[in-house]
């Protein structure tokens, strides 16, 4: 099996687990294990420890099970959405509490090269954009079945793009004499109301529009406010958290979450700054440009 994918900010994730080395019997948490890279570099640097891996996407799992099978004794899997891990997993692995967890909210290079499931621009495929395929709703449906009001509202608030009126106005008026079916359609189509003057340096003029899909057909913004609140509750003293945000919505929840953490005497934020990639990471790992990892360690009463 070919790896494409670069764990992001993987040196600093490492780090963030630092106060819980030479401890004995450690249980860490990866919640987005996408193709196991940071679980694989855990389970090297803490030789006494081991893993659960959750992922919502059984594809991803299967790639991190071949991945880590040398460590087959150390690792647990868990396939669903990371905001339903509760205090119930504990009855199905032996420990009560995680010493460490991880979040990283970013997509897996495998979903956007090989998946075939729509989520680049790059790619001619159907318009899918599902995290997990027993999912029912897709981009195609946002796109040809929502109302202009709604469409609206998701590429202004998950997108931030400053041209969604004019975007909607065209989606509604081409849907309505052929459906908008593929990532490339849906390109072409931002592209032709985009001006050329005001498209971004590096990537796509789509990129915001398709952001926004992924974020709507998945529910990626409720699910990180939910298992934000659960998550933290599940360390052991002196846990810690971490979590990889990759756009400001999201990021502002991370901090925002924190700070209300913080305000029990239970948790404290360890990160007044996000921490980025270095502009070594950045030039081997272009898309890990826009990464920013925020830590929170429980406190031990």
């Amino acid at each position: 099996m070919e790896i494409t994918h670069y764990p992001v900010l993987l040196k600093e994730v490492i780090q963030s687990f630092e106060s819980l080395r030479g401890k004995k019997d450690l249980f860490f948490l990866d919640c987005t294990a996408g193709e196991g890279g940071h679980s694989l570099a855990i389970l090297n640097e803490f030789p006494d420890s081991r893993i659960l891996l959750n992922d919502r996407d059984s594809v991803m799992l299967e790639r991190s099970k071949i991945r880590l099978q040398d460590f087959k004794s150390r690792c647990f899997f868990l396939e669903g959405l990371f905001s339903e891990i509760d205090k119930s997993i504990f009855e199905e692995i032996e420990t009560n509490s995680f010493d460490g967890i991880l979040l990283d909210f970013g997509i897996s290079t495998f979903h956007l090269k090989d998946s075939e499931r729509g989520f680049s621009f790059k790619n001619n495929e159907f318009l899918d954009m599902r995290l997990s395929i027993e999912q029912k709703l897709t981009a195609y449906e946002v796109i040809n079945k929502y109302s202009s009001v709604k469409l609206n509202e998701i590429f202004r608030k998950y997108g931030e793009e400053n041209w969604t009126l004019k975007i909607v106005d065209k989606i509604l008026l081409d849907r309505k004499k052929t459906p908008i079916k593929t990532t490339l359609d849906l390109a072409k189509l931002v592209e032709s109301v985009i001006p050329r003057k005001f498209w971004p340096d590096k990537t796509h003029p789509s990129f915001r529009v398709f952001q926004a899909l992924r974020i709507e057909v998945n529910s990626e913004l409720d699910s990180i406010q939910n298992a934000l609140h659960k998550l933290p509750t599940l360390l052991s003293p002196n846990g810690i958290l971490s979590a990889i945000s990759f756009h400001s919505l999201e990021d502002r929840i991370v901090k925002n979450t924190f700070k209300e953490l913080e305000k029990d005497s239970h948790f404290k934020v360890l990160t007044k700054k996000p921490i980025v990639p270095s502009d070594e990471e950045i030039e081997l790992n272009f898309p890990s440009r826009s990464a920013k990892l925020r830590i929170l360690s429980s406190v031990h009463e």
